[in-house]
């Protein structure tokens, strides 16, 4: 076979990856880690020390105060961390007046139990977090001060070690003993800092207590130790609660009640030297889900106790009411007496400092030389990075923040009593917080040279796709991708990746990357623009013949899909706009189906009971039920925070937390009764079209595996959601393993033995068949009177019988849709699963529409296998609506990080990987179920008739005014109409397989062509509104989910060809093996 189309199809996928790619490096910089590292002389009041405090070292230090950035105070406690994941603010604060408590409400009692009974002694705060929300971009944030960029959340699969200055390096580094207990995340970004780690995974999000239970059997243990200075201990529990049941489920009080304990229990162990600190990383929605900017997101709690010593109070200068996350790394530095990470932007919040006399010190002292410390480290790293980065910075801006630091260190040499310190403390926070929103702005900063290179690397071949695919016939492309020509291509390519890897400094290129693409996208343009000029005369012809505003109303909804990601509104209300204009491709399908097929004179011919049998009145129905349909799949749309009627983000009340509504036991009835549905009517069908007899590998499979698999997945909806306690997980997890063992086997049985068809063995010339209602004496005399007249021609000629043929091509593309789907159901949520079924219920329909429609309008094989530009176009949409009718939506914090899970308990793996494809199957269902199957739309109109050819003497007895003479044959009929015999089904398209197989490499390049002009006009967009207040909400989330659809649609596309060519091959085999039989 013929390969050349698919390698066609990676080389196009390669070159719109590529300037996507390259868009959003300019789009979404990562800021540029450092690897300096702060050092400091540690000095200590023991007289054995090398640095020893003491009167005079006083005396030098406020000398010049400027010159003791490399000194440390001696350390004043020891600290125990307890980080409850997801510990929301709310969960913390005590209500007093609440008679019937929410599950997450008024739980940490003891907390407010300290708060009271010593209020010196303790602090509750607001800790607020920076996005993304995920835990790993969260304990940079504690460890390194610095701030996260936007889209650091993609690399929260995979923990890679922390290699910029960092708190835990600083804790090391000074000798300080550290003992570690939990989430192995931490272990993962700093591995082998810890005198003692006790780290267990973190991804089971069901499993609400293994870890807990793992940190509890060690910690009192810990807590009697006296051999390490820092303990840090990470619970689960109260997160993997959140994304399973959310905050409003009874297992939340429970969780929350346990940490209570824990916290009583430790604070009763801890001897009066130690600081506790319990935080959380981050907040939780409504739905108990995190990872963007919202409120409920950021929103996070801590509290701190000292037994024996007070913190220092107010006059300090700092913030009382809120603690930024950044801030904690160089308080905890402050504490614990090492330096303050090279990086860190935080300022030390004294509010949880313990106020332990410095000797020869006093208290205002202290706090200067902390202070001053802190500012330069910070003025250190930023004036640094301002060097380094010179254009990305405003020069009047950082004019005006040296001239304040000049100043400043002139005014610190001055400060001689207490209220001195507090307006210079005041001025210096004022700084230091415009050096932070400074370097907010500029790590948001934007690379016009990548972004214009990216834009005109991803137009390039949507250009060429344009004039050189969609402007040739079928036929033409074998002369166009020769297979000699394709490889020399690659060849070419190849050199210029290895010359843009070898010399890209040279053309100041910023990395190897970009050289890369820019050279291999250049070489690429030359090629496919040699090929456009040697076959332009063909392709100008071509171009000529079309119709200048042909499918206009079809070009106008496309337009409005690709205008929406230009307005923040419609970005906002995008479900319901490609709900609109799916059913308006829908419904122009049926309008110009139903012009040419039903010619009714309501004023002469019109008969009621002539028109309730007719084909015209089916086709409406069919069109209502889609948009039917359609609009129930309204009931399933998620929500976004911006959507003020929105009930996944309607206030409860109570210091603005979200109320989530708990799920209804009807949805998992009725997603168990649709899977149900789905597979028999799919069987069903199969078995009309006579691909279910037979014993082949295939055929087996097809018959029996999606009744396991539906079987298998209503238990797993039903078993997962259950609120029963005493069910195993690992039961559970082994009905979701089941679903993916036979998609697995599904692609194996594919990839050797693909056709699902039986072939009837030949009749012996002696054996008479009857059938068992009639009678065999005539069928003995007709046999007899052959014999005598010597007729036996027929048995020598006999045309075997094969079960299957008319849908040879489609049977299989649907059997194989129907176990991706239920691995994709079975991935999501309930209600989600419903939606998947509702799409392909339309796409159903838009097939049957479309197949009539492309009969009864082709007048040639071509034009009957190339689909209508309004079917590719409803496709397409159908596609993209699918993501939000499975309850999906473009916002980083709902995103469903439950699949990951699925069917994976800690005992089977914790493959990165492996949890990445599972959410990318669960997120973009929509676009991988449908791409892969986009060749339907060729092969549906031959099966549709094949099965149905009445349809074949309907049609043509409208078009002709039904006048047809009832003798003719469904043959001559179809001949006469599109000029081939329609009724051998599918078994057609091998016949013109150069056609057949062109039409399919065209279809794919279409998709390509729409699918790289949406992504296009997203990253337009983002480059229009770069600057727009809602550009981090709403533009760069959007811009970086069409990205990553793109990164699946067409890997997807392509599988759908290698499909398409796999099963064409194994039909080639079985008709040459057919023909030498009857040869032999």
């Amino acid at each position: 076979m013929n390969f050349t189309y698919l390698f066609v199809l990676i080389w196009l996928a390669f070159l719109i990856s590529s300037g996507v790619l390259l868009f959003s490096r300019g789009f979404l910089l990562a800021r540029v880690s450092k690897t300096e590292t702060s050092t400091c002389r540690r000095l200590s009041t023991n007289p054995n020390d090398e640095y020893v405090l003491s009167p005079e070292v006083v005396n030098e230090i406020f000398k010049d105060v400027n010159a003791s950035a490399n000194l440390c105070l001696p350390q004043k406690s020891r600290v125990i961390i307890l980080v409850v994941d997801a510990l929301k603010y709310e969960f913390g604060v005590y209500r007093d007046n609440v008679s019937e408590p929410l599950p997450y409400e008024n739980k940490l009692g003891f907390l407010n139990e300290l708060l009271e009974r010593n209020p010196d002694h303790a602090r509750l705060m607001r800790f607020k977090a920076d996005p993304p929300t995920t835990t790993m971009q969260r304990l940079k944030g504690l460890t390194t001060g610095s701030l996260p960029t936007f889209i650091d959340i993609g690399s929260n699969f995979a923990s890679p070690e922390i290699n910029e200055d960092n708190v835990i390096d600083q804790i090391a580094s000074s000798k300080l003993p550290m003992v570690f207990l939990g989430d192995s995340t931490w272990t993962d970004l700093y591995p082998r800092r810890f005198k003692r780690a006790y780290s267990y995974p973190s991804f089971d999000i069901f499993d609400l207590d293994s870890v807990d239970k793992q940190i509890l059997k060690h910690l009192p243990k810990e807590l009697s130790s006296n051999d390490w200075e820092v303990l840090v201990a990470h619970f689960l529990g109260v997160d993997h609660c959140g994304h399973k049941h959310g905050p409003m489920h009874e297992e939340m009080a429970r969780k929350l009640t346990e940490m209570n304990d824990v916290i009583r229990s430790v604070v009763e162990a801890m001897d009066n030297d130690t600081t506790l600190l319990v935080m959380g990383d981050h907040g939780m929605t409504a739905s108990g889900d995190h990872g963007g900017d919202t409120e409920d997101e950021t929103n996070a709690l801590l509290f701190a106790y000292s037994k024996q010593h007070r913190f220092f109070g107010n006059d300090s200068g700092s913030d009382t009411e809120m603690l930024q996350q950044i801030d904690l790394v160089p308080t905890l530095a402050t504490i614990l007496g090492v330096p303050i990470p090279y990086s860190n932007l935080g300022l030390i919040n004294f509010n949880i400092v313990p106020e332990i006399p410095v000797p020869y010190l006093n208290k205002f002292q202290t706090l200067l030389l902390h202070s001053w410390q802190n500012a330069q480290q910070i003025y250190r790293y930023f004036f640094q990075y301002a060097f380094e980065n010179k254009r990305t910075f405003n020069v009047e801006e950082m004019d005006r923040l040296e001239t304040e630091y000049i100043l400043l260190s002139h005014r610190v040499q001055t400060i001689y009593n207490e209220a001195a310190f507090k307006n210079f403390v005041r001025d210096l926070n004022i700084n230091l917080r415009d050096i932070l929103k400074t370097c907010r702005e500029i790590w948001v900063r934007f690379d016009p040279t990548l972004m214009s290179h990216g834009l005109l690397f991803s137009f390039l071949p949507l250009f060429f796709i344009f004039l050189l695919v969609n402007n040739s016939r079928p036929v033409d492309y074998e002369k166009i991708f020769k297979a000699k020509e394709t490889f020399y291509a690659y060849l070419i390519n190849l050199a210029a990746g290895v010359f843009g890897y070898r010399y890209y400094k040279n053309f100041s290129f910023k990395t190897e990357e970009h050289g890369v693409i820019f050279f291999t996208a250049l070489t690429s343009a030359a090629v496919l623009s040699f090929h456009v000029l040697r076959h332009w005369t063909n392709i100008a012809s071509n171009w000529a013949a079309v119709r200048r505003f042909a499918h206009m109303p079809t070009r106008l909804l496309l337009f409005a899909a690709m205008a929406v990601f230009f307005s923040n509104s419609f970005v906002i209300q995008e479900a319901k706009i490609l709900s609109y204009l799916l059913a308006g491709t829908i419904l122009l399908l049926s309008h110009e189906l139903l012009r040419l097929s039903a010619r009714l004179d309501f004023r002469t011919k019109f008969k009621a009971s002539q028109f309730l049998r007719s084909t015209a009145l089916r086709l409406i129905l069919a069109s209502f039920l889609a948009i039917c349909l359609i609009r129930f799949a309204y009931t399933l749309f998620r929500c976004r925070e911006e959507q003020g009627n929105c009930s996944d983000f309607t206030n409860s009340g109570g210091a603005g937390f979200s109320l989530k509504k708990p799920g209804s036991g009807k949805t998992y009835i009725l997603a168990v009764v649709v899977i149900v549905v789905y597979t028999t009517l799919t069987r069903l069908y199969l078995r009309s079209c006579g691909n279910l007899t037979g014993n082949s590998a295939n055929v087996l499979l097809a018959r029996y595996g999606p009744t396991v698999a539906s079987i298998c997945a209503g238990g797993h909806v039903l078993l997962a959601n259950s609120s029963i306690k005493n069910i195993q997980r690992s039961h559970i997890d082994a009905l979701a393993l089941v679903i993916y063992a036979l998609l697995l086997l599904q692609i194996i049985v594919v990839s050797w033995a693909p056709l699902m068809i039986f072939v009837l063995p030949p009749r012996n010339a002696n054996t008479v068949i009857v059938n068992g209602s009639e009678s065999i004496v005539p069928e003995i005399f007709r046999k007899m009177k052959r014999m005598y007249e010597g007729n036996d021609g027929e048995r020598r000629d006999a045309i075997p019988v094969v079960y299957g043929l008319a849908t040879v091509y489609s049977s299989i593309v649907i059997t194989f849709g129907v176990f991706l789907a239920l691995v994709m159901i079975v991935l999501l949520e309930p209600r989600a699963s419903i939606g998947l079924v509702v799409c392909i219920a339309v796409a159903a329909i838009l097939l049957s529409i479309h197949g009539i429609l492309r009969y009864r309008t082709a007048n040639s094989f071509e034009s009957c296998v190339q689909p209508t530009f309004t079917a590719l176009v409803g496709w397409f949409l159908l596609a993209h609506f699918c993501f939000f009718a499975t309850s999906h939506q473009t916002t980083l914090s709902q995103i469903e990080w439950r699949a990951a899970f699925v069917g994976r308990t800690t005992g089977i793996g914790q493959s990165n990987f492996i949890s990445g494809i599972l959410v990318i199957l669960n997120t973009f269902c929509g676009p991988i179920f449908f791409f892969s199957m986009y060749s339907l739309l060729s092969t549906e109109t031959y099966s549709l008739f094949a099965l149905f050819p009445n349809l074949i003497r309907s049609c043509r007895s409208s078009s002709a005014g039904g006048k047809v003479d009832a003798t003719t044959s469904m043959t001559d009929l179809a001949n006469e109409a599109v000029g081939f015999d329609m009724t051998r089904g599918e078994l057609t398209l091998y016949e013109y397989e150069d056609i057949f197989l062109g039409t399919g490499f065209k279809l794919a390049t279409q998709f390509f062509m729409l699918q790289g002009l949406k992504v296009f006009c997203a990253m337009m967009a983002c480059t229009i509104h770069c600057r727009h207040l809602m550009v981090w909400k709403i533009f760069a989330p959007r811009f970086i989910y069409e990205a990553l659809t793109t990164f699946v649609s067409l890997p997807s596309l392509i599988l759908g060809y290698l499909l398409l060519l796999r099963i064409h091959r194994a039909v080639d085999t079985l008709i040459k093996r057919i023909n030498k039989t009857k040869v032999l």
